[in-house]
């Protein structure tokens, strides 16, 4: 019997490819690589050729990808992703510790699982305690030592000592279709007092002359949803929840950004550290947190 000849692909094809699918165009994929814009098309010619189909519909501003393109981006993820879990693995220098890390509360349904069972593959031996809280008290708990590391949102120019790990644009969302937004005064589904999006929301509102009531309030995102599900009211919400059946309410007042933060106690060990470093690392892979929501 012959020798097993497997075939394999070149990883770094992989990566160009998601890349370029994430910036749009070959020029700022390019860059992000460190490569020049012929060298990614090259690539991209490589890795068409070795599986044998179009990637991109290569139009005069962008590219798309082609249906393959598309399956191909999702299993490069997860190509990239297990190759880096790897090397992590091998490369991390053996850590043991204790970690007390919050987020806010609806983080722990959407975003965190995924990071922390990499971080636990990477990390056997740090414990890392979770607590699910509020951003600001978060942000408190943080400052008094309570806490070693905690992801909150927030504006950083207020927050010198925080470093932004995910930033996007803060929008009105509504029902498609719905009625809630005509309604007089306008009926709002808000996280409860002290939350960065709540004060954004009320503040453009009153700016803008236009008269409102607090409809529903919730500590979750969750009950923000439902109340716009039912039609009963409107709230301010990350741009990537505005999906169906959800809509941007492109005729109330901008909101500008939301930015989820992240703080490390000052004087944290090196487990706080490295898990710091792979939660930013785990924002830069989930490009377009499509409903990971912060509040």
């Amino acid at each position: 019997m012959g020798a097993l000849n497997p075939s394999t692909l070149d990883l770094d094809l992989v990566r160009t490819f998601v890349t370029i699918c994430e910036t749009g165009n070959f020029s700022r994929a390019a860059e992000r690589v460190g490569r020049t814009p012929s060298a990614v098309s090259l690539q991209v010619k490589r890795l068409e050729e070795r599986l044998g189909r179009a990637l991109f519909l290569r139009q005069p501003r962008a590219v798309v990808p082609t249906a393959d393109g598309e399956a191909l981006l999702g299993l490069g993820r997860r190509l990239l992703s297990l190759n880096d879990e790897v090397v992590a693995f091998f490369d991390a220098p053996p850590m043991e510790g204790r970690v007390r890390f919050g987020a806010p509360n609806d983080s722990g349904l959407f975003a965190l699982p995924g990071m922390l069972r990499r971080f636990a593959a990477t990390h056997p031996q740090v414990q890392v305690d979770v607590r699910l809280d509020a951003s600001r008290l978060l942000r408190e708990a943080c400052m008094a030592g309570e806490l070693d590391l905690v992801l909150y949102t927030g504006h950083a120019a207020a927050d010198r000592d925080a470093r932004i790990v995910h930033s996007e644009e803060l929008a009105w969302i509504g029902l498609g279709g719905g009625l809630a937004e005509a309604r007089r005064p306008l009926p709002l589904a808000l996280c409860q007092s002290g939350c960065t999006w709540r004060a954004a929301a009320l503040d453009a509102l009153d700016r803008a002359g236009l008269f409102y009531r607090v409809a529903y309030t919730s500590e979750h995102c969750q009950g923000q949803i439902a109340a716009i599900e039912a039609d009963l009211a409107v709230a301010p919400l990350p741009l990537s929840v505005a999906r169906p059946p959800f809509q941007r309410l492109a005729a109330l007042p901008p909101l500008g950004s939301c930015d989820v933060l992240m703080r490390l106690r000052a004087g944290a060990g090196p487990a706080a550290q490295a898990l710091a470093g792979h939660v930013a690392a785990s924002f830069r892979d989930l490009p377009g947190l499509g409903g990971r929501l912060f509040a």
